[in-house]
This record gives structure tokens, C-alpha cells and sequence, in this order.
């Protein structure tokens, strides 16, 4: 039995107790909030972590496809790749103005056509420029005038024909070569600009050729350069040099020979003066400098490697006065407009107004851009009176002048 006195003692000994499980529990609480808070600080700073990483991945491969994007389609396009004086050209202009010869042509020799047509482009310009103090100039009625002349329709002799129908016809035939090669208007008008100033400079050049020069008459053998003929197993075949005590050289040049334009079947080419074919002008009148001595007559020369081919050479008479045929002459006005051009580009490159940046690298590039675009036309296929540009046949200035066929 409790008594009286005795009842504040027992509540005062349970107290304590209830105190102490009551901070014990508190306690506990406090731990488990603050473990919960220190999970939840660790999982927020995964999570942020995550998402960090994400982003900066995220960051980076939009980067990697930037970066590609500029490197290969922004960037080559306005990289430049020559300059005459202030007048710069891009990689893209150079892929578009092949893309033109393409057009006119049907195809294109990717092996060497980019860094031949980036000459091109140079020396054109440089001819631009250089045409007022060479005193010649070109209108756009001049481009309209060989433009007309191209496309323009013949009337048979002795038949009546109407005016107008007439400019009906020559505007659909350019009409239609402008649709079937892929080029524009302008683009043409630029090509037939460039060509009449190379005419208009072999005219000029052309004046200093003389009446009549010392020439000699030859045949040879011509082989490509990267043809399967073995040429020293055809030098042997003709025997020595001096007594050419071998096959007949006319029978050598008929069953292994690859006339270029100027030799036929037999090899014979004719009446050569100096200067036409400057690669062989040591073998044909010999070099004072090199003191290399001409052929004799008679004599046939070993194999002579050109930029366009293997020759073997049969002098058949020596020097002698006359007059030029006209094939000669057109060759060796080619011949001068080459050097023209290429004292130019030294001079250019010598005083710091003429530069190229054309390495493997852009080369690769633009073939690639080129191949991108198929042959708009088969060869021959162009649907205009007269194939190709003006000037394509016989004066300097067609397509692929300056140069010419062997």
C-alpha cells in the first residue's frame, strides 16, 4: 500500500527515465533527418553531377559536329587559293569554274584539271589586267557578236529567210546549250570573254613572227608518256644513231607511233622552225648554253621525254629559210602566248602580286566537290551549233590553249 508520503518520491524517480527516452528518441530523430539529409546532399550532388557530365558531353559532340561542319563543308569553300594583286580567288570559285568546263566538255580530268584550271584562272586575270597597257579591250558587244556567231542559224545559200525567225532560232539554240551543259548566261560570257583575250593576245604576239625563219624537216616517233611501248626496245629496233642501219623508220612510226596533231601515219611531220616545239629545240637546232650539239642530217635522235610524251627523232634536212605553213605558225603564236604567260606568273611570284595556295590537301578537296557533280553532258552532246566555246578550233584561245597537240 502506497502511502501518502511516499507518492512525489515515485513520480520523481520515473521522470528521469521518461526524460531520458525522450532525448534518446529525440536523438535518434536528429540522426536519421540528418542522415536522410546527407543521403539526399550526396544524391542531389550525383544527380547535378549526372547532369553535369551530360551537358559537357552533350557540349562536346555538339562541338566535334560544329567543328566537322566548318572544317569540311564552311571553312574550304572561302579558303583562298590564289590572288593576282587585289583580285583573290576562293577553293569555291575554283570548284565552280571547273564545274564549267565540266559543263562545256562533259568531263573532266580530275588527275590534273584543279591545279591547271587554277592557272588558268590566274593567267586570265592577270591578262585582265594587264590588257589595257597590252592595248586591247573587250566590250560586251564584242561577247555578244561571237556569241551570235556560234549559235546564230546558216541559211543555205539562195534560200529566202525571215529576220525574225532567224533571232527566234539563235535564242533557243543558246537556250538550249545553256540547259544541256548546266552553265548560266554569265558564266558562258566569262569563258568567251577569257577566250578572245587569249586570241586578241596570240594576235599581238603573233605580229613579231617573221615571214620566213630557218626551219628543218623531221619525223618522229611519239609515244605516250604513260603508254605500255617499251621506246628503248623501239630506239633499238632503228639501229645506231649515225647510220640508222635498222628497221625503216616509217614502218617503226606506223606500227608504234601516236600522232598528236602534227606527225601522220608514217611519222612524217615536216618543215619545223625553232621555237614550236621548245622541248625538242636542243635535239633540232641544239643549245649553245648546255653545249649540246643539233642532229646531223640523217641522224636519229634517242628517246626525248616531254610533257607530252616520248619522242625519237629523225632529222631529215638541216637548216633552211622559208616560210611558215600555217600550222606551224598557229603553233609556234601558241607557243608565245605560253611563255607570255608563263614570264608572268615568275614575275608575279618574284614581286609578291601573284600567289597560289594549292597543296594536296585542297587538291583532294576540290576533286572531291567535282565529283560530286556527275557529267552533266556526254561529249559531243552540248546541242549547239559548233561544240564547246569559240575558239575551240585552229586560233589561240580555244579550249585547252595555250598548249596544243604534238
Amino acid at each position: 500500500m502506497a502511502f501518502p508520503w511516499n507518492r512525489g518520491d515515485g513520480q520523481d524517480q520515473t521522470a528521469p527515465a521518461d526524460a531520458r527516452r525522450r532525448a534518446r528518441g529525440r536523438r535518434a530523430r536528429q540522426e536519421e533527418a540528418r542522415v536522410e539529409s546527407s543521403r539526399s546532399t550526396r544524391e542531389q550532388r550525383h544527380e547535378r553531377l549526372a547532369w553535369g557530365i551530360g551537358a559537357g558531353l552533350l557540349v562536346l559532340v555538339i562541338g566535334i559536329v560544329v567543328f566537322g561542319f566548318y572544317q569540311e563543308f564552311y571553312r574550304p569553300p572561302r579558303v583562298w587559293a590564289g590572288s593576282v594583286r587585289d583580285q583573290e580567288f576562293k577553293m569555291g570559285d575554283l570548284v565552280e569554274r571547273i564545274r564549267v568546263l565540266q559543263g562545256l566538255s562533259g568531263q573532266v580530268d580530275l588527275s590534273t584539271v584543279p591545279f591547271e584550271y587554277l592557272r588558268n584562272l590566274l593567267n586570265a586575270e592577270v591578262l585582265r589586267q594587264a590588257a589595257p597597257n597590252l592595248g586591247f579591250s573587250l566590250t560586251d558587244e564584242d561577247i555578244d557578236g561571237v556569241i551570235r556567231a556560234q549559235f546564230y542559224p546558216a541559211v543555205p545559200e539562195g534560200q529566202q529567210s525571215d529576220p525574225g525567225q532567224l533571232d527566234e532560232e539563235f535564242r533557243n539554240n543558246y537556250q538550249i546549250f545553256l540547259a544541256r551543259t548546266g552553265l548560266a548566261d554569265t558564266d558562258f560570257r566569262v569563258i568567251v570573254r577569257e577566250q578572245l583575250a587569249l586570241q586578241q593576245l596570240g594576235l599581238m604576239l603573233g605580229r613579231s613572227i617573221p615571214e620566213t625563219t630557218e626551219q628543218v624537216e623531221v619525223e618522229w616517233i611519239r609515244s605516250e608518256i604513260e603508254g605500255r611501248i617499251d621506246v628503248g626496245a623501239v630506239r633499238a629496233r632503228l639501229g645506231s644513231e649515225k647510220t640508222g642501219d635498222g628497221e625503216e623508220f616509217a614502218k617503226v612510226a606506223g606500227e608504234v607511233g601516236v600522232p598528236g596533231g602534227f606527225a601522220d601515219q608514217t611519222g612524217y611531220v615536216g618543215w619545223v622552225p625553232k621555237g614550236a616545239f621548245p622541248e625538242l629545240d636542243g635535239a633540232l637546232f641544239g643549245d649553245e648554253e648546255r653545249d649540246l650539239p643539233p642532229l646531223e642530217v640523217g641522224e636519229i635522235s634517242g628517246p626525248i621525254f616531254t610533257q607530252d610524251g616520248i619522242y625519237i627523232v629523225h632529222l631529215l634536212t638541216g637548216p633552211t629559210d622559208r616560210e611558215f605553213s600555217n600550222q606551224m605558225r598557229n603553233k609556234l603564236n601558241i607557243e608565245l602566248v605560253t611563255k607570255w604567260q608563263t614570264d608572268q606568273q615568275l614575275r608575279g611570284a618574284n614581286e609578291g602580286w601573284l600567289r597560289m595556295n594549292f597543296n594536296s590537301k585542297w587538291y583532294a578537296w576540290v576533286a572531291d566537290q567535282v565529283r560530286l557533280s556527275a557529267p552533266r553532258v556526254a561529249p559531243g552532246q552540248q546541242g549547239a551549233p559548233g561544240q564547246g566555246p569559240p575558239g575551240s578550233q585552229g586560233a589561240p584561245g580555244g579550249q585547252g590553249f595555250p598548249g596544243g597537240q604534238r
